[in-house]
């Protein structure tokens, strides 16, 4: 019978990362094709990656399995920054952000997280936290589907203008 359940888990291993693979790969050539951003990209991608974990919350709390679902949303992202960052560091050697990097999506990260704890301790109410979230979370993602002659387009103020065209993207580099 454990022999059965191994081979069942190694064929969905198979299978999630043949899937990985297509998603990724199709994404690329989406982005190619349609002209989006790398950034953008890297947002979908996640957002595929991460519905089985969004999926297993909502349906949680939906059922009325608050613990559960909190459970899932915390340990999917624990695990998530452990094995992306720490993996990729291992593979790598170590993994190099740019200050720029940090801040635009460390901000973001930090603000939704201080609206969810916000929001989990009913300090405010679930809709007030939504629209919190949003309020960084829609220019957020919308800037970050720009393309670099989109961006320059908009009027902003010249010093904003010449930060955003100098972030460099994250880069993982293998130490000797």
């Amino acid at each position: 019978m454990m022999a059965a359940w191994l081979l069942l888990f190694a064929a969905g291993v198979v299978v999630s990362l043949s899937a990985s693979w297509l998603l990724v790969s199709r994404l690329e050539r989406l982005g190619d094709r349609a002209g989006l951003s790398e950034a953008w990209l890297g947002l979908v991608a996640a957002l595929a990656a991460d519905t089985p974990e969004i999926t297993s919350a909502v349906t949680a709390l939906a059922r009325g399995q608050s613990s559960i679902g909190a459970g899932v949303v915390i340990g999917s992202n624990v695990f998530n920054l452990a094995a992306l960052l720490g993996l990729s560091a291992v593979v790598a050697g170590r993994v190099a952000f740019h200050r720029r990097v940090m801040l635009l999506a460390g901000l973001p990260g930090v603000w939704v997280a201080a609206v969810c704890l916000l929001t989990v301790t009913a300090v405010v109410s679930p809709v007030a936290g939504l629209t919190l979230a949003l309020a960084v979370l829609a220019p957020y993602v919308a800037l970050s589907g720009m393309r670099r002659e989109r961006m320059e387009r908009l009027r902003l103020p010249a010093g904003w203008a010449r930060w955003a065209r100098h972030t460099p993207a994250p880069t993982a580099t293998r130490e000797t």
